[in-house]
């Protein structure tokens, strides 16, 4: 069970632990791994690629390709080049994912852009994979989504706005897509380690150890069985779900 080999994933906006998570955890179950960075940024580029290494070290084929996800044209190219190389994409990890914690009022213009990053850069690769998913009749499509995207935190107003939406899209979608074949799923993110958010406040992040039932942040590698789980054909009759991450934070009275 949950045995991936065979199978090609692409992990996009692979730029951060989270991200270097997921990757490795599909590649130790035995997915071939490819990663796409979420805009043409050197930092972006560098990440990438170390994640990349990471999984060829475990015996796997894969790239890394730096792509602006936000240019349908691009991903489109990129994408047949992917399946021509290294084979047909049967899971799409989209995970290119920033937070932005400051007062709503404060917020610059160019910061609002990030929609854009967690929003737009996720649709378009869903519709550019998804084709090739729904065409072959078979599919795994997940989402990172932060449970901030129904539950309120100050000064988290536009990235938990981010967050609804694709929480709303995944909901959806699955239901569009199931019938042919491909189901599309999230993963809930709760509050980690070293990942950008109000829990790099020292003081809340005091706070968030206390409240949460497990008693620590979450650790990236806590994410990496339920990706393989919904990756696999055993997650086949789940569908249209967020599978919630989090230490139980989000259920906490």
């Amino acid at each position: 069970m949950f045995d991936l080999r065979g199978k090609h994933a692409l992990v996009t906006g692979a730029s951060g632990p989270l991200q270097r998570a997921l990757a490795v955890g599909l590649a130790e179950a035995g997915a071939d791994v490819s990663l796409t960075t979420a805009t043409t940024e050197m930092a972006e580029e560098v990440q990438a690629n170390s994640i990349l290494n990471e999984c060829w070290s475990i015996g796997r084929r894969g790239e890394a390709l730096t792509l602006d996800l936000g240019d349908e044209g691009a991903v489109e190219e990129a994408v047949a080049g992917l399946e021509e190389r290294i084979g047909a994409i049967s899971i799409l990890v989209n995970a290119s994912h920033a937070a932005v914690v400051k007062p709503f009022v404060e917020m610059a213009e160019d910061e609002l852009g990030l929609f854009d990053r967690n929003v737009r850069r996720v649709l378009i690769p869903t519709r550019v994979v998804g084709k090739r998913m729904l065409e072959r009749g078979q599919g795994r499509v997940i989402n990172l989504a932060s449970i901030l995207g129904d539950r309120g935190v100050p000064n988290c107003a536009v990235y938990s706005a981010t967050q609804g939406a694709i929480v709303g899209f995944t909901k959806s979608l699955g239901i569009e897509w199931i019938r042919q074949g491909v189901t599309v799923n999230a993963l809930g993110v709760g509050f980690y380690e070293d990942v950008p958010g109000p829990q790099q406040d020292p003081a809340l992040r005091e706070i968030l150890e206390k409240y949460i039932p497990v008693r620590r942040l979450g650790q990236a590698s806590d994410l990496q069985g339920a990706v393989v789980y919904l990756a696999s054909d055993e997650a086949r009759f789940v569908d249209s779900e967020v599978l919630v991450v989090d230490g139980a934070i989000s259920v906490h009275a």
